[in-house]
């Protein structure tokens, strides 16, 4: 068994930095004029305290972490945060289901809401809210990485925030990686804030949403998102930060370090990524296009934001997903599944698994017809060993099993499967809004349906097999 002294000394600054950078905030807006103030002083005292004391019992304990002690950290470190996170939502009136969904969709950088009049909660708590998702985007587990000393084996933590082929991407130095993600991570939001407050936010709106942006979170502060401010200019900005985020931030640093874009140019996921998004938008304005009831300026402006928002995993709206028909929204449902690039803060399968299954396939076509042809299939100009294709097979394998799962579960409970696909699409790969039932929110789930859905954000933020590796006993056997 894990040393429990082991979890408690990742938990402490992990509690520390969740009281200082996401409940101090809005502890400090509105000089506790009401409640909700004292119930984050309350949680933000507590909190405090208890990290403190975690860290001066602890702090000379020196640990070596095994692989197994990542993932069991890694996943129970999200689900205590979680529950951590949900008490000021529920101390403020809403129930256990909500507050749970709420504080788990915010953490997983999800954007699925059950609060159909945002307007009726107060700054603090909004911008809780969009904190929640910025905290989340960049790994609650790397942000302790940079606070703490670097413990023995901690990459192992690491490897269970990131995905793939981000691993080579970073410094071997774990304390050097974390800090280095960071300061990157608190630059770009800086700079989103900056640009939106120019393109004619106010300091609230913008400060909240490049929260939201730079996670590709998908929270608001408005019920109608960002259709709420009507503006090219403000959706232009969004996509740009929208993209950034969602590439691997390993090519950003190398891009940052040697200043030459053939980081950028030689990457395969990234080119493949590219190309996604750009037949994704031209099929979707083509689509809008030929639809009556939508002029041309708003079938360019719905088809380049909705697509790029989707299939990011962002889960920005500027109209509701249903007003663009059935088959433009399902497709691109079903392209968010494809996800973000490895190593940014987007949700599913991730770009370069996709990728590697299309080589395959044409490998596999080419043999068909050549039989005695000799070909080898390279990733980033590496030769793609057998061991690769089996992880990326089993992985795209077992999500697509979950996936199903989980959408059997919601039929279960009397959700037509129009209604339920897209509520799995959305929290399974992080993005956020829904179709049908869910068009507006999930409030109409009954507290099961959230709970379920709360533990596929969860699921699709940690990617499946750290998961699924809980569910074996051997795993358990030291």
């Amino acid at each position: 068994m894990i040393s429990f002294l082991k979890f408690l000394r990742f938990l402490g600054p992990l509690t520390l930095f969740f009281a200082t950078f996401v409940i101090l905030p809005p502890l400090t807006m509105q000089a506790f004029a009401s409640e909700v103030e004292i119930i984050f002083l309350s949680i933000f005292i507590s909190c405090l305290i208890y990290g403190i004391l975690i860290e001066i019992t602890l702090r000379r304990k020196r640990f070596i972490y095994t692989p197994r002690d990542g993932f069991l950290i890694t996943f129970f470190g999200w689900v205590f945060i979680s529950i951590l996170a949900s008490l000021p939502f529920f101390f403020s009136g809403m129930n256990y289901a909500d507050s749970i969904f709420e504080a788990v969709s915010g953490l997983t950088t999800t954007g699925s809401t059950t609060i159909s009049n945002l307007s009726s909660l107060s700054d603090s708590l909004l911008i809780y809210r969009q904190l929640l998702q910025w905290a989340g985007g960049v790994g609650l587990i790397i942000v302790v990485l940079a606070i703490i000393p670097a413990a023995s084996g901690g990459i192992r933590i690491l490897q269970a925030e990131t995905s793939g082929f981000a691993e080579n991407s970073f410094s071997p130095r774990l304390k050097k990686t974390a800090r280095s993600l960071l300061r990157f991570y608190l630059g770009i939001t800086i700079l989103c804030a900056i640009s939106y407050w120019l393109a004619g936010m106010n300091y609230f709106e913008a400060i909240s949403h490049s929260f939201s942006t730079v996670s590709i979170g998908g929270f608001s502060i408005y019920d109608d998102n960002f259709g709420h401010f009507n503006s090219p200019l403000i959706e232009g900005i969004a996509i740009l930060f929208i993209l950034i985020s969602a590439t691997n931030f390993g090519l950003h640093f190398l891009f940052l370090l040697k200043k030459d874009f053939k980081f950028y140019v030689k990457n395969d996921e990234f080119k493949f990524f590219l190309l996604l998004i750009l037949a994704a938008t031209t099929f979707s304005v083509l689509v809008l296009l030929f639809n009556e009831q939508i002029g041309i300026s708003e079938s360019f402006r719905y088809g380049i934001f909705q697509t790029i928002s989707i299939i990011t995993t962002t889960g920005f709206t500027i109209a509701e997903l249903d007003n663009m028909g059935i088959l433009l929204p399902v497709l691109i449902m079903l392209l968010a599944f494809v996800g973000a690039c490895s190593g940014s803060v987007g949700g599913g399968i991730k770009a370069w698994r996709i990728n590697i299954l299309i080589r395959l396939a044409f490998d596999n076509i080419t043999k068909i017809m050549h039989p005695t042809a000799v070909s080898t299939i390279k990733f980033n100009g590496e030769k793609i060993e057998q061991k690769q294709i089996e992880s990326v097979f089993s992985f795209v394998a077992i999500y697509v099993l979950i996936a199903i799962l989980f959408l059997l579960a919601l039929m279960l409970q009397d959700i037509d499967f129009y209604s339920a696909f897209s509520a799995v699409s959305a929290t399974l790969n992080n993005l956020g809004p829904g179709l049908g039932q869910f068009s507006d929110n999930y409030s109409s789930l009954e507290p099961a349906g959230k709970i379920t859905l709360s533990l596929a954000m969860i699921i699709g933020r940690l990617e499946i097999f750290g998961f699924l590796l809980l569910l074996f006993p051997s795993f358990w056997k030291s």
